[in-house]
């Protein structure tokens, strides 16, 4: 049994800093992740699809730019190369901070699960096999969040995306249909559009993005549809099924 002052659960974006403050200020601290360091914003949000929709839209501005007196001639996309320059950044900003972690003084950081199993005391079930048991002075949990799969009839018979399983495409889709319209589901579909893909967002209010005022949804909804983006409002997903090679959504 291994002791620290303070033990932190998950290397996201408060967990990470929050240890290097706690090390340099004299206390013994663990970081404890299960997956990679950075968290969601890192490896799965902020810093990937930023990263794409660049690439997106530099494909929408060459295929656009004609209506400002610029011909670029033929544009394609090279989602290999793109799905690739995603990746380097991300590897990128990771390993940086796993190297500010391994330079600070008094910090360990362990990768695999962790589970409380004392009185300030958890054991963890190590990435690398085995398992070891902490105890500390103090725990701070930043486990953060994953995205719900809704409770849909045939949806887990088909090979459905996520906004974390999407950014691991090889391909593009050659139809995407996505389930909402908030700040996620019209960030992927724009881009996904720009790309190439049929879009189709399905809303079961009456307007994308109702938690922004009606007039800046509206407009919001003009420019996607001037994209060809689908957009579906008060409609619902109630099954999907799979024929063949082929996966159907039921509204």
């Amino acid at each position: 049994m291994k002791y620290y002052d303070a033990i932190i659960i998950g290397a996201g974006q408060a967990g990470t800093p929050l240890s290097r403050k706690l090390a340099e200020s004299g206390l013994k601290t663990a970081l404890i992740e299960k997956r990679w360091v950075g968290g969601t914003c890192v490896n799965d949000g902020c810093s990937p699809t930023k990263a794409m929709i660049a690439s997106a839209k530099a494909a929408w501005s060459a295929k656009y730019n004609q209506t400002i007196g610029v011909r670029p001639g033929d544009v394609s996309v090279d989602f290999e190369g793109i799905i690739a320059r995603k990746n380097h950044i991300v590897h990128t900003m990771r390993g940086n901070s796993e190297e500010r972690i391994g330079d600070t003084a008094g910090l360990d950081l362990i990768y695999g699960t962790a589970r409380f199993s004392g009185r300030k005391e958890i054991t963890v079930a190590l990435s690398d096999g085995g398992r070891e048991t902490l105890t500390a002075d103090k725990f701070f949990i930043n486990t953060g969040l994953q995205p719900v799969v809704p409770d849909i009839e045939g949806i887990h018979t088909i090979p459905y995306l996520t906004s974390t399983t999407i950014m691991e495409l090889t391909e593009i889709p050659e139809h995407l249909l996505v389930l909402g319209s908030g700040y996620i589901a019209l960030e992927f579909g724009q881009m996904f559009a720009r790309f190439g893909s049929k879009v189709t967002l399905i809303e079961p209010s009456q307007r994308i993005l109702k938690r922004e005022d009606q007039d800046i949804a509206d407009e919001i909804a003009k420019i996607l549809a001037q994209e060809d983006i689908e957009i579906l409002t008060n409609t619902r997903a109630v099954r999907f099924s799979q024929n063949g090679g082929d996966y159907h959504g039921h509204t």
